[in-house]
C-alpha cells in the first residue's frame, strides 16, 4: 500500500474519531445541563420519612467493587451486561439503619437481585441479625426466590411468597463443558506443564471428563459450602436439616401431594409463613409502617440507595488528622494490564498501594480479595509492593470475599493476617503454564512450516511450529520452580514447614472455614473484622477506614450509568460453543511474560460467581 493510501486512510481514521469525541462530548453535555436543570428545579432535598420501612432492593449482582466499563465496549459485546450493587452500600445502610430511630423495619425485596455469592449473602445475613438485636423486625416477600435469594430471605421474621411463586433449591456444583476430542478433531496439540494433583484449571482443553483429583476436591468444597447453608435456614426457620435436605432431593414427591402447586409445596414445608400476594404483603407490611399512597398501594419505605444519599453517609468524608486503614480491593483474574471488568490489573493495584505507602496518614492496609488467581508474574509484582508496605511500618490484612485462591493466595501469602469468610473459597496453591499449538491443524490444510534457527530454541514457541523438547523440559522445569516459591511464600507468611505447605497445596480448593483449620486463614470474619485486625496490628485505638480507588473517567461512568440495563434474575445460559469462545477469550488475555499461572479453577464462571444462583 503506497504512503499516499496510508495517509489518506490515516485521515479518514482520524475524521472518524474527531467525529466520534464530538459526538459523545456534545450528548455528555446536553444530559448533564437537563439534569442539572431538573435538580435545581425539583430538588428539595431527601428526607428519610418517620417509622418508615429501609427496603432493600438489589438489582443485579453482588460485587466488591463495582466496575465501570467502556460504554463503546458494552455496545458492541453480545448481550447486556448485568448490574452490580457493592456488598459495602448494603452493609452500610443495614448498620445506618439498626440505629435509626425513624427506621423501624426492613423490607426484603430481591426480586432483581441475580445471584449473590455464598460469602457474601451469608454477610448480608449476619448484618440483618445486627438490625433483629436492635429490636428491630425484617419481612420478605418475593414472587419467586432463587437459592441465592432465598438464603439471605430466610433471615427474615416474616417471609412471604406469591401464590403462584416457587423456591427451588438446585444445591450446588459446577459443570464444565470439555473439548478435548473437539480440538484433536482439528489437530490442535494442547501443551501442559503443571504441579499439583489437583490443578485443574486445564483440564476442560485435555481431557473429556473431570480426573478423580478434581472431581474429589470439588465434592468435598461444595458439600461443605452446601452444609453451610442448610445449617443457616435451618437455624433461622427452625427447620431440621435433613427436612430441607429432602425439599431439595425429593421436591419431585411432595408436588405429588401438593398437585403440582410449588408455593403450597413451599409453604407445607414450612420454607415460608404465608402466600400473599404483592397488594396483600404491602397491607401486611404497611400494618407496622403504615402507607406512603394508599391509594398507589405504596407503603411508608424509602429504598437503601436513596436512604444512604440521604444520610450523605454512604462515602463519609475523612476526618483530618485522623489515622486510616486503607482498603485496596483485588477483584477479577490478575494479569499485568486490563480494561476488562474480569481482570485485576496489576499496575492499578500496585498504585494504590503505593499510594498507600506514601500517605501518612494511612497507618494499615486491608486488602479485599476476590480473585481465582492469574498472571504468577502479576500476582508476585502485587505481594512485592505489598512487602515494601510492610517494611515501611504499615501492617497489611488480607480479607477473603468469595474467591481468594490460586493467585489470589498468592497476593495474600505473606500477609501480617488473613482473614476469611467461612465459605470463601481458597487454596488452589499451585502452578501450570498452557500452550495450544496448531502445527498438525495447518499440516491437513496444506500448510507446513519451515526455517532455521541458531539454537535448539530458535522458533520454539511458535504456535504454528510446536515445541521441541528442550523448550518443553525449560517449561517444566521454570512451573517446578514457580511451585516451590509458592510453597515457600506460604511456609514464610504463614509459619509452617515446605511440607506441611505441600500437604494442603497441590491445587487443591478450601472453603474458608477448612483452610482455618489448616493454617491458611488465621480468622473468620469479613472485611469489619479485618479492619479491626488491622488497627489491632498497628496499634490504633482511634481510627477510620478508607477506600482507595482507581480514577474514573466521569463520561464513562455517567454513560455506563445510562446504559445499564434492568437486572435480570438469571444470568443467560451458554451453549458448548459460547463457553468455548468464552474459555478462549479469557485464555487470550493471559499475558504473563513465562506463561506460568496461578488460577483456581472452582472459582471461574458458573462454578464459584453462580453458585447461589
Amino acid at each position: 500500500m503506497s504512503n499516499s493510501n496510508v495517509s489518506i486512510l490515516s485521515r479518514i481514521g482520524g475524521g472518524i474519531t474527531k467525529l466520534r469525541n464530538f459526538f459523545v462530548n456534545t450528548l455528555f453535555l446536553a444530559i448533564l445541563v437537563l439534569i442539572t436543570v431538573a435538580l435545581l428545579t425539583t430538588c428539595q432535598g431527601i428526607t428519610v420519612p418517620d417509622n418508615a420501612a429501609l427496603v432493600i432492593n438489589p438489582r443485579g449482582v453482588i460485587v466488591d467493587a463495582a466496575t465501570v466499563p467502556d460504554p463503546f465496549e458494552e455496545l458492541l459485546t453480545a448481550g447486556p451486561r448485568l448490574a452490580e450493587v457493592e456488598l459495602r452500600s448494603l452493609l452500610r445502610a443495614i448498620e445506618l439503619a439498626t440505629t435509626d430511630a425513624q427506621i423501624k423495619m426492613i423490607v426484603l425485596d430481591l426480586d432483581k437481585l441475580a445471584w449473590a455469592a455464598p460469602a457474601h449473602a451469608q454477610r448480608i445475613g449476619e448484618a440483618l441479625v445486627g438490625f433483629q438485636m436492635a429490636g428491630k423486625k425484617v419481612v420478605s416477600y418475593g414472587q419467586f426466590y432463587s437459592q441465592a435469594q432465598y438464603y439471605i430471605a430466610s433471615f427474615a421474621d416474616a417471609l412471604y411468597l406469591h401464590p403462584m411463586g416457587q423456591i427451588v433449591f438446585e444445591g450446588f456444583g459446577g459443570f464444565s463443558f470439555y473439548f478435548k476430542d473437539l480440538l484433536d478433531k482439528f489437530d490442535v496439540n494442547v501443551h501442559v506443564f503443571r504441579v499439583g494433583d489437583y490443578k485443574s484449571a486445564v483440564e476442560p482443553f485435555t481431557r473429556n471428563d473431570m480426573s478423580e483429583e478434581s472431581r474429589l476436591a470439588s465434592e468435598q468444597l461444595y458439600q461443605e459450602i452446601w452444609q453451610h447453608f442448610l445449617r443457616d435456614i435451618s437455624r433461622n426457620r427452625l427447620i431440621e436439616k435433613p427436612a430441607l435436605q429432602s425439599y431439595a432431593d425429593n421436591l419431585a414427591g411432595i408436588l405429588d401431594v401438593t398437585q403440582g402447586d410449588m408455593a403450597r409445596a413451599a409453604l407445607e414445608s414450612q420454607l415460608v409463613d404465608e402466600l400473599l400476594t404483592s397488594d396483600q404483603a404491602n397491607v401486611r407490611i404497611a400494618d407496622d409502617v403504615g402507607f406512603r399512597n394508599r391509594q398507589l398501594g405504596e407503603i411508608n419505605g424509602i429504598d437503601f440507595q436513596t436512604y444512604l444519599n440521604a444520610n450523605a453517609l454512604y462515602e463519609p468524608a475523612a476526618a483530618l488528622g485522623k489515622a486510616k486503614i486503607a482498603e485496596v480491593v483485588v477483584q477479577g483474574i490478575i494479569m499485568n494490564q486490563g480494561q476488562s471488568n474480569q481482570i485485576a490489573d496489576a499496575e492499578s493495584v500496585i498504585r494504590l498501594i503505593r499510594q498507600a505507602r506514601d500517605e501518612s496518614a494511612v497507618k494499615a492496609l486491608v486488602l479485599r480479595v476476590d480473585s481465582p488467581g492469574g498472571s504468577q508474574f502479576a500476582s508476585e509484582l502485587i505481594r512485592q509492593e505489598l512487602e515494601l508496605l510492610q517494611l515501611a511500618g504499615k501492617p497489611v490484612v488480607a480479607s477473603f470475599g468469595a474467591s481468594a485462591a490460586s493467585g489470589g493466595y498468592w497476593i495474600s501469602a505473606t500477609a501480617d493476617a488473613i482473614v476469611a469468610e467461612p465459605t470463601s473459597i481458597t487454596g488452589s496453591i499451585g502452578i501450570f503454564s498452557f500452550i495450544p499449538t496448531f502445527e498438525e491443524t495447518l499440516q491437513k490444510y496444506g500448510v507446513y512450516t519451515d526455517g532455521v534457527g541458531t539454537t535448539e530454541l530458535t522458533g520454539s514457541l511458535n504456535p504454528f511450529t510446536g515445541i521441541n523438547q528442550p523448550m518443553a523440559d525449560i517449561l517444566q522445569a521454570q512451573v517446578e520452580h514457580g511451585y516451590a516459591q509458592f510453597l515457600a511464600l506460604v511456609a514464610r507468611g504463614r509459619d509452617m514447614s515446605l511440607d506441611q505447605v505441600d500437604a494442603v497445596a497441590q491445587g487443591r480448593v478450601w472453603t474458608g472455614e477448612t483452610a482455618k483449620q489448616l493454617g491458611l486463614v488465621d480468622d473468620l470474619g469479613g472485611i469489619r473484622l479485618a479492619q479491626e485486625k488491622a488497627a489491632e496490628l498497628a496499634g490504633l485505638d482511634d481510627w477510620e477506614p478508607i477506600r482507595l480507588l482507581p480514577p474514573i473517567d466521569p463520561r464513562a461512568a455517567f454513560l455506563a450509568e445510562l446504559m445499564m440495563p434492568e437486572a435480570r434474575t438469571k444470568v443467560t445460559k451458554t451453549n458448548v460453543l459460547t463457553q468455548l469462545q468464552q474459555g478462549l477469550s479469557v485464555l487470550a488475555q493471559f499475558d504473563d511474560p513465562t506463561n506460568s499461572y496461578v488460577l483456581c479453577e472452582s472459582c471461574l464462571g458458573s462454578n464459584a460467581l453462580n453458585l447461589l444462583r
